[in-house]
């Protein structure tokens, strides 16, 4: 019910509301809301919330009286602080005697469940989220209802469990601690997982059958079939290029993709729905534009869990399905209001990825870089040659940095020097390597060698930006150490950054037409908006 009403509020106002002040009262006071209750989260706010809801009344009243937007305005603002208020005391989680943390203190157990969430499969090891069912005792009978996940780390790894399987777990649960500085725990709170087994014993009960099972197992299939045409490391990379699998790829190689910034290469990002949304739409020629909707937006849905849905990736799916809404109903698709739009569902959803989800933060700070930070950089690349798409890469790289790197600094204290010029050398070979890749490992199912050699030329993509990574990685200074960073320092850069957007928008809407474009029925507003994502 509540995640109904948040759908049916955001598509009224996305539909029915102009891109006014209004939209922007209502998410931005649902935005600040949320980073504030991240120190005071709690499972309800009962007296706040009736005197919230008495003022909401109150302004529903002024707005029908008055003719002025300000009642509007406040309206909207109270309308989000409230929102913001139900979804984190929704998420919050404390406790009680049927919760299977509060059997976490080290004793050895056995648990029914459920594997919630796609197996975590490594070189050496299996992680399952269960979600718990019963508490049993040593001879299999029930002892008590318990609610709640627990990740179970099976290092046999075999036999491979699936999603949806009924187990039986065993072993000793313990509540998850930080590890030196990452809060382990925090990041797991993400997921709903406040207990762990880390070393586990897991038998199967049942064998689950469902929908987003069977895509899970078409997954594992590609990527199988992927291990069946490229030797390592490069089936690894073309399983993260492809479906956001990193599990598999060497540390060496990861390592070099730190250093020279290129990891985001292998996560799944807005170009992969771009190409998603873009083969509907060829596939659909022949149909009235109105009626690929649907498709389109079931074709998203069905990617996003096909690669895990992760935050990333549900971020793209979103932007993209709302550049798709606003397209068919013929409205503007303002990128900045997208956004904003994206991170209403994403926090509605889960406030925790605001507050403990690095990557998380990191990749909406990279997007809104993309997006205001990429007209103020084109004066200094005006002369860089457009070769391959060399401005625009190296633009874009330039803005994402501008807009992460304070955090990047503060979570992992390193810096990429080299990134803007590993960026401009590989960029142009990524949408290659998917491209063949894919072509080459669904034609290989049909026949194995002339998709092995459709395979190849993907190979050849994924040879370069190896050997460049590696030959940039080994520079002097490509990444350097930094010290520590005040959060204060961090907060004084931002409002200084934003104070230069602000003046270089106010300059350019003095001299040319705003930036904001209306697109017109056939032209495709979302996969517009999403390649630079």
């Amino acid at each position: 019910m509540y995640v109904i009403l948040l759908l049916l509020v955001g598509l009224f106002v996305l539909l029915f509301m102009r891109p006014s002040h209004i939209s922007y009262a209502f998410l931005g006071s649902f935005l600040l809301t949320i980073f504030c209750l991240r120190w005071w989260q709690r499972t309800s706010y009962a007296p706040l919330t009736w005197i919230l809801f008495a003022i909401l009344a109150l302004f529903v009243i002024l707005a029908f009286l008055s003719n002025t937007r300000k009642p509007l305005l406040a309206l909207a603002g109270i309308l989000g602080l409230l929102l913001a208020m139900l979804s984190v005391a929704r998420t919050t989680h404390i406790p009680d005697a049927m919760s299977i943390d509060a059997f976490a203190n080290g004793t050895y157990v056995h648990v029914r469940g459920v594997i919630a969430a796609e197996p975590d499969r490594r070189p050496m090891k299996t992680k399952y989220t269960v979600e718990t069912l019963e508490l049993l005792n040593a001879s299999g009978a029930a002892i008590a209802q318990v609610k709640g996940k627990i990740l179970a780390t099976d290092n046999g790894q075999w036999p491979e469990y699936r999603y949806g399987d009924t187990v039986l777990v065993s072993g000793k649960l313990e509540k998850p601690e930080a590890i030196e500085t990452f809060q382990y725990d925090r990041y797991l709170s993400r997921y709903g997982i406040y207990a762990v087994m880390y070393r586990a014993g897991i038998r199967s009960e049942y064998e689950g059958r469902s929908g987003r099972r069977s895509l899970f197992a078409m997954k594992e299939t590609f990527e199988a079939q992927i291990n069946r045409i490229y030797p390592e490391p490069h089936a690894s990379f073309m399983a993260g290029l492809l479906t956001g699998s990193r599990r598999g790829i060497p540390e060496r190689l990861m390592e070099q993709f730190n250093v020279t910034g290129l990891t985001h290469i292998i996560a799944i990002s807005g170009y992969n729905i771009t190409i998603v949304i873009s083969i509907i739409a060829g596939a659909l020629f022949w149909l009235p534009l109105k009626w690929r909707f649907v498709p389109a937006i079931m074709a998203i849905a069905l990617f996003t869990l096909f690669v895990g849905a992760s935050a990333a990736v549900v971020r793209a799916s979103i932007m993209g399905i709302l550049g798709l809404l606003a397209l068919q109903a013929g409205r503007q698709y303002d990128v900045r209001l997208a956004i904003l739009w994206t991170l209403f569902f994403m926090l509605a959803w889960n406030p925790k990825y605001l507050w403990y989800d690095a990557g998380f933060q990191l990749s909406f700070l990279a997007v809104l870089g993309l997006t205001e930070c990429a007209p103020l950089l084109e004066r200094w690349f005006a002369r860089v040659p457009q070769v391959l798409g060399m401005r625009e890469s190296l633009q874009m790289t330039c803005a994402a940095q501008l807009a992460a790197v304070p955090l990047i600094i503060f979570l992992f204290g390193r810096l990429s020097l080299i990134a803007p010029i590993a960026n401009v050398l590989v960029a142009p070979f990524i949408p290659l390597a998917m491209l063949f890749g894919f072509a080459g490992t669904l034609v290989s199912f049909i026949a194995f060698f002339p998709g092995q050699l459709i395979a190849y030329l993907g190979w050849g993509c994924l040879e370069w930006i190896v050997r460049v990574s590696g030959a940039l990685a080994r520079l002097p200074f490509a990444s350097v150490s930094t010290p520590s960073i005040n959060v204060f320092l961090i907060a004084g850069y931002y409002c200084v950054l934003a104070a230069m957007l602000v003046r270089q928008r106010r300059r350019s809407m003095g001299i040319s037409v705003p930036t904001t474009h209306t697109h017109t029925p056939s032209e495709p507003a979302a996969c517009k908006a999403l390649r630079s994502l």
